[in-house]
């Protein structure tokens, strides 16, 4: 934490000496502010907390705020400290460890940063956690010893998603925290450690059993049934092992014939239309920014990897959403390399059947639609090659499919490896991850942030084959996209299907 000042906040229930007994345990060699909150305090209890301990003490009331008992304190503190950061423990928190690390935490965005509740690790608790709630098990986080980003809590409006779901649904298992969870959702840093509280496992059963559980009430009345659909469509791939196939239905396509592409623009009228279609994304991109219908962290992991290149190189991205094409049209201008062109490879029918807008941009933005046809395909694969060798960049979509908002990565295919290895240029991994914004969209769904992330150039060994380099910079690029999941989302990858799992 940056403050001078420390602010340290409990909750106040008509017991003096619970409070008192809480602070005394602390000893630190920080300025510390320990703030009781309250609903209504006497001043006979503020005297005896004053004359009881020898600390700079503040009572806020929250009663303007919070409707509920003392668990729900927590959830006013945005509104009323003045600090950037601020730590909350429940007063009847067991703590067994250095609390000063607390105050050396790097929070980053992160909205809070808590321990996991290993309690919801069980098998009845992790359905729990995620039929009820739509939160991984994994990064569920107990709330009574938080620190609090203040500052990040009121630009995200933490307090009216409380709000929102406070009065939408009633929570039967552990409800503060239950509404915790919730509210600071894809953005609670977790502590190395974790703890276990009492659960009621009965009760927990019954709400997933309830049409008015949280996620069953939301999906029917907060979210398009079109969105609902294709999110348990993709629950159903995964658990069936079909990751190679799309779950929403592709624009009908014809096929693409020779005479009708030349991949490589050399012609002075599609160079203008090259021109123009990028200009037009450029537009339609800032527009959605703008809107904050796109929003990407300004932060990218890894930059220097895509901007050092000197060669032609094959780059991968997992596909989630059709925008995520202009998330990566924006790292490579930030990678500022001018002199070489971003080329996609893109479905047959998108190139010749997309209608309208979308359609001028999949035949004029530097893409390279693969074909049915064996003749086109060979100017394809000419046209791939020649790009690789002179120095330009092929986006290629490994996983061969586009899952909606899908988090984890999918089993990758050979084809962009293969180019890599046959034309001795690196293969650059990309992994885009994502966390919900502040930003409720019209569907009922969060729009989510992407994060940008740009592993190191894997190489082909020269020691190696087409055939053996192909199958070891897949395995490479798997692995890191992998590290790179586990890490921002703070738990292992994992299937429901048993049919494929990564070695």
């Amino acid at each position: 934490m940056k403050n001078k000042v420390f602010p340290i906040y409990f909750g106040y229930e008509d017991n003096c000496d619970k409070i008192t007994s809480a602070i005394k345990k602390f000893s630190c060699e920080k300025e510390i502010e320990f703030h009781i909150l309250h609903k209504g305090i006497s001043e006979d209890a503020i005297t005896k907390i004053k004359n009881s301990t020898s600390v700079n003490c503040y009572f806020d009331d929250v009663s303007k705020y919070i409707n509920q008992g003392v668990d729900y304190y927590k959830f006013a503190i945005e509104k009323v400290c003045k600090h950037n950061e601020a730590i909350y423990i429940d007063a009847d928190s067991e703590i067994d460890f250095n609390i000063n690390t607390l105050f050396n935490i790097n929070l980053g965005d992160y909205y809070a940063c808590a321990h996991h509740n290993s309690s919801f690790d069980s098998e009845i608790m992790s359905s729990y956690t995620e039929k009820v709630l739509g939160i991984s098990h994994y990064v569920y986080a107990c709330d009574d010893i938080l620190v609090l980003n203040i500052k990040e809590l009121k630009k995200s409006k933490s307090y009216e998603r409380f709000s929102l779901y406070v009065d939408f649904c009633n929570f039967s298992v552990s409800p503060a925290e239950a509404l915790f969870n919730l509210t600071c959702k894809d953005n609670i840093l977790l502590l190395n450690s974790s703890v276990a509280t009492d659960i009621d496992e009965e009760l927990a059963i019954k709400e997933m059993e309830s049409c008015d559980s949280f996620l069953s009430k939301w999906n029917e009345e907060k979210r398009a049934s079109d969105r609902v659909e294709i999110v348990n469509r993709i629950a159903e791939f995964e658990h069936d092992g079909k990751f190679d196939q799309d779950v929403e239905d592709d624009v009908p396509g014809r096929m693409l014939m020779p005479d009708e592409i030349e991949y490589i623009k050399t012609k002075r009228a599609d160079k203008l239309k090259a021109k123009l279609a990028f200009k037009m994304a450029k537009k339609f991109y800032y527009a959605l920014e703008r809107k904050r219908k796109v929003i990407i962290d300004s932060e990218v992991e890894g930059l220097e990897n895509f901007a050092n290149l000197d060669t032609g190189a094959v780059i991968t991205c997992n596909h989630f959403n059709a925008m995520d094409s202009f998330a990566m049209h924006w790292l490579y201008l930030k990678s500022k390399q001018k002199k070489r062109i971003l080329y996609r490879i893109i479905r047959e029918g998108n190139y010749t059947s997309f209608p309208g807008f979308f359609g001028f941009l999949m035949r004029n933005f530097y893409t390279l639609p693969l074909s049915s046809n064996h003749k086109t395909m060979r100017k394809f694969l000419e046209a791939t090659n020649e790009l690789l060798q002179t120095g330009h960049f092929v986006l290629v979509y490994p996983e061969q499919s586009m899952w909606w908002n899908y988090r984890k990565p999918k089993p990758l295919k050979p084809g962009g490896f293969n180019f890599a290895a046959k034309n001795n240029v690196p293969v650059l991994p990309i992994f885009i991850t994502m966390r919900d914004s502040d930003v409720l969209g019209e569907d009922g769904y969060y729009v989510q942030k992407y994060k940008m992330h740009v592993g190191k150039p894997i190489y082909p060994n020269p020691e190696l084959n087409a055939r053996e380099n192909t199958d070891a910079m897949m395995k490479e690029n798997e692995r890191v996209w992998q590290e790179i999941y586990e890490r921002e989302y703070q738990m292992p990858l994992e299937y429901t299907t048993e049919k494929f799992t990564l070695e």
